[in-house]
């Protein structure tokens, strides 16, 4: 379903694609709007995530659908909540596609990405601070499936019904691969992607801590 260059349904005038852009970063920036992320450490921290994954997924864009945004946006959705997650996945969407093509798909890749960090939230995948890897395999399938269906709904009122199921069809070697990407990427480096995300929350607690701590001495 998901093509490596992420080119999907009509191409869109610079009004129609200004607005989903203004929408988007709208919508980032709206869960963003958290106590916790007014501290420029944290706001740094996110920044490099953001970009980190941005720039993975453009220099992974010759690998047919393989995707590291999506395991990237299970686990900070598991680890730093659905909001983060969400703003995470809308922000490396925009500043990928702003590089590999934008259109349309932006707003449904967008879409299958946040749904893929608010799955991560409430997977439950986080026990005792630890990845379980057991269970994030299966999401990590689950989510390669879904997430390319999402976005496969951007080519509606352009095709037929008919038209529709076969792309879906022809697209199953694609969710195939982008499945045993996901696999591949979360049994090499889950563990530690999730270890290093949880050292960031670690230190928003501590840094609450010894705030709190001085406002109560004053």
């Amino acid at each position: 379903m998901f093509q490596s260059y992420g080119i999907h349904g009509p191409v869109l005038g610079p009004v129609t694609g200004l607005a989903i852009d203004v929408v988007l970063l709208g919508l980032a920036f709206w869960m963003l709007a958290a106590p916790d992320m007014k501290k420029a450490s944290n706001i740094l921290t996110f920044i490099t995530l953001v970009a980190s994954i941005s720039l993975l997924r453009v220099l992974m864009v010759p690998l047919p659908n393989i995707q590291p945004v999506t395991i990237a946006a299970l686990i900070i959705g598991a680890q730093l909540g659905a909001r983060r997650g969400v703003a995470f996945a809308v922000l490396v969407t925009m500043i990928s596609n702003f590089i590999i093509g934008d259109g349309i798909w932006t707003l449904y890749q967008a879409l299958g990405w946040s749904t893929v960090a608010i799955i991560g939230a409430n997977s439950g995948i986080i026990s005792s601070g630890k990845l379980d890897l057991t269970k994030a395999y299966g999401y990590a399938i689950i989510c390669a499936f879904l997430f390319d269906f999402i976005v496969s709904l951007s080519v509606i009122g352009t095709i037929s019904f008919g038209e529709f199921m076969v792309y879906l069809l022809n697209g199953i070697p694609y969710d195939l691969l982008h499945a045993l990407g996901n696999l591949t990427i979360i049994a090499w480096f889950g563990a530690w992607f999730s270890d290093a995300i949880a050292q960031f929350q670690t230190m928003e607690e501590i840094e609450q801590t010894v705030v709190d701590g001085y406002v109560t001495r004053t």
